[in-house]
């Protein structure tokens, strides 16, 4: 059918009526036949029957569990904290733990098995306190009675050991130092630079000029210059003609710049006054020479380049190209027309999970 009525899910989050403890109080209003209503600062609820007033309702919580016998660990249906009472034997239980299938009870304690309780700490005490000691390489001792832990103050016996930062010690039968010093050289042994596994290369060359040796800085801390070979280093040449470039006093790898033809040239050997000695360097042919009949650091724009078949963002265009479209396109069909509210919808609130 055209009209047919569409069910739509609206997501949203449901306010329950609430207030201070307070307030309810103060206004002491009447609730609707099962309206809900919160004290934010207790944290209870009370629920309405369209009759009684705000402090005639009682809480959900208010109840406790009468019984003649005590709670099982089935009875797991009631609210953590909740309150057993075994009227048959006047003992007390509160609800401490659940899960879907179990409950843990606890009973709780009577101002009578709480004094009992108490005379026990009491008799814990020894009827006559007795005194520990420690004796050998050490001393120390406390009085014991069973009421409190006794600490013991162990106290060392000197060793023969003096204080200090030693390297060198002497230890008895039982462990203990009774001796200090320091390490002499008679201490530490001769060792073969073999033994030694981090000493490096360095330490086994002598100082000379043979093959392996260590060259010795001079008195500038630097290397002797009769030791270093010569050193020929790459230098260019700006010159504006053949005839200075020949004439040039250049080294094998010198560049000579040439500003009369716009080329570059390396000495591959000597002498620099041989033509044939020079090597032009080669360089990338560029075949473009200019872009839209420009020439240098080219910058397009749309006024460069004819519109052809594709025509120029403006916004006149973009503003009548949308209302022309946007008028022949159905709600249904935008991209979020699935949230879109229609007259025909039946709207379903959904509170939605935690």
């Amino acid at each position: 059918m055209a009209n047919e009525a569409t069910e739509r899910v609206l997501e949203s989050r449901i306010q329950l009526r609430n207030d201070t403890a307070e307030n309810w109080a103060a206004a002491n209003p009447v609730l609707l036949k099962g309206e809900l209503g919160i004290e934010l600062d207790t944290r209870k609820i009370k629920v309405g029957d369209g009759t009684t007033n705000w402090q005639s309702l009682k809480y959900l919580t208010d109840d406790i569990v009468l019984s003649e016998t005590d709670p099982t660990d089935t009875d797991s249906q009631y609210d953590l904290g909740e309150l057993w009472l075994n009227q048959a034997e006047g003992k007390v239980y509160i609800l401490l733990a659940k899960t879907e299938k179990a409950a843990v009870w606890t009973r709780i304690a009577t101002a009578d098995e709480l004094a009992v309780v108490a005379e026990a700490q009491v008799a814990q005490k020894l009827k006559t306190p007795h005194k520990i000691e420690i004796t050998g390489d050490a001393d120390g001792s406390a009085n014991f009675d069973g009421s409190e832990d006794a600490l013991i103050e162990l106290v060392l016996k000197n060793s023969g050991a003096t204080e200090g930062t030693f390297t060198k010690f002497t230890v008895n039968e039982k462990g203990l130092v009774v001796k200090s010093e320091l390490l002499t050289a008679d201490d530490i042994p001769q060792l073969t630079l073999a033994k030694i596994a981090d000493a490096g290369t360095a330490a086994a060359r002598d100082v000379g000029t043979k093959a392996g040796n260590l060259i010795e800085l001079n008195a500038k801390g630097k290397i002797d210059k009769k030791y270093l070979p010569a050193i020929a280093i790459t230098e260019p040449f700006a010159v504006s003609s053949e005839e200075e470039m020949l004439a040039l006093t250049a080294q094998k790898g010198d560049v000579a710049i040439r500003s009369d033809e716009s080329r570059t040239y390396i000495l591959k050997e000597a002498p620099p006054s041989v033509k044939e000695n020079w090597l032009e360097l080669q360089t990338p042919d560029c075949k473009i020479h200019s872009v839209n009949g420009q020439i240098g650091a080219v910058v397009l724009t749309t006024a460069d380049i004819e519109e052809s078949g594709n025509l120029y963002y403006t916004e006149d265009r973009a503003k009548s190209s949308f209302a022309e479209n946007f008028g022949q396109t159905s709600s249904a069909d935008l991209t979020d027309g699935e949230t879109i509210l229609h007259a025909t919808d039946t709207i379903i609130l959904n509170g939605g999970n935690a």
